[in-house]
C-alpha cells in the first residue's frame, strides 16, 4: 500500500514542460486525451510510477505516448511504445492498430496486416482493424482486395469516412474513375475539407481529361494545408496539362523537394501518366 501511494504521489511532481507542478487529473487528461504537444511528457510521468498501476492502464499510457512521438514524426520511438504496451498486455487492441499504422509509413505491409488480423481475432469486426487492412492493402498495391477491405468496413460502419476515401483512392487506381467519383463526392459532400478526398477526387479528373476540375481541386486542397505535397504536385500536374509550364514546375519542383516519394504515389500508386 505505502509503494502505491509513493508511487502515485510522483505524479503530482513537474513533468517535461515549464510552468507549475500538474495535478494527477491534470497529468491523466493530457495522457489519455486528445494527442498534444504535452501527450508525451504527460504519459512519462505515468510510465515513471508504471508499478502503480493496472496492466491496461500501463499500456494505455505506453500507446498514447507511442502516438505523441507518431505526431512528432518519431517512428521509431512510437514502434518502441507500441511493443512495449503490448508486453505489458496483449489483448489491448488499439496497440495493434497504432503499431500497423506506423509499419505501413515504413512500408512494412505484411507486419502490418499481421497486427491488423491479430486485432480483429481480439475483436472480429472492429471497425478500425478492418479500415488499417485496407489502408495496408492499398499501400501494396492490391487494389482489389483493399476495396474488399473497405466494403466491408462500410457495410459495419456506413459512416465511416476514411474507408469512403481509401475505396475512391484504390478505384482510382484501377481506373474505375466514375465508381471513384461518387465515394469521393460523398465523402465531400460530408466533410467538404477532407483533403485526401480533394486529392483523389483531383487525379480522377486528371485521368478523366478534365485539368480544369482536378485544378480546383488540388487548389482547395494546397489551401486547406498548403504543405500537403500531393496537393501542389497535383496542382503542377494540372497546370502542366493546362499550358502553364512555368507555374507547373514550380509546384512540382516544391512537391518534391517537401516529399521526394510524391512522384511515385502519382506514377505507381494512381498510376497516372505523366
Amino acid at each position: 500500500m505505502w509503494l502505491r501511494v509513493f508511487l502515485l504521489s510522483l505524479l503530482s511532481l513537474p513533468v517535461a514542460w515549464p510552468g507549475a507542478a500538474q495535478s494527477p487529473q491534470e497529468i491523466w487528461k493530457m495522457c489519455f486525451g486528445p494527442t498534444t504537444a504535452r501527450t508525451v511528457a504527460a504519459c512519462t510521468t505515468i510510465i515513471d510510477a508504471r508499478d502503480a498501476y493496472p496492466a491496461r492502464e500501463v499500456a494505455i499510457a505506453y500507446r498514447n505516448r507511442g502516438l505523441g512521438y507518431r505526431a512528432k514524426g518519431q517512428n521509431e520511438r512510437a514502434l518502441s511504445d507500441y511493443d512495449r504496451s503490448i508486453e505489458v498486455d496483449p489483448g489491448y487492441v488499439e496497440s495493434y492498430i497504432s503499431r500497423g499504422n506506423v509499419y505501413v509509413d515504413k512500408g512494412e505491409f505484411d507486419r502490418a496486416l499481421q497486427d491488423f488480423d491479430h486485432a480483429l481475432r481480439l475483436r472480429p469486426g472492429y471497425i478500425h482493424a478492418i479500415h488499417g487492412r485496407g489502408h495496408a492493402l492499398i499501400h501494396k498495391g492490391e487494389f482489389a482486395r483493399a476495396i474488399q477491405a473497405y466494403d466491408e468496413a462500410l457495410k459495419v460502419e456506413p459512416s465511416f469516412i476514411a474507408s469512403l476515401v481509401g475505396r475512391c483512392w484504390a478505384l482510382v487506381a484501377i481506373d474505375k474513375l466514375d465508381a471513384a467519383l461518387v465515394d469521393c463526392d460523398e465523402a465531400l459532400r460530408r466533410r467538404p475539407t477532407f483533403l485526401n478526398a480533394l486529392n483523389g477526387r483531383g487525379v480522377a479528373y486528371l485521368k478523366l481529361g478534365e485539368p480544369g476540375r482536378a485544378l480546383a481541386d488540388f487548389e482547395a486542397a494546397h489551401a486547406i494545408n498548403p504543405n500537403d505535397a500531393a496537393a501542389l504536385y497535383g496542382r503542377g500536374v494540372s497546370r502542366r496539362r493546362m499550358g502553364d509550364r512555368a507555374g507547373a514546375e514550380a509546384d512540382i519542383d516544391e512537391a518534391r523537394r517537401r516529399r521526394p516519394e510524391v512522384d511515385k504515389d502519382f506514377k505507381h500508386f494512381w498510376r497516372l501518366d505523366l
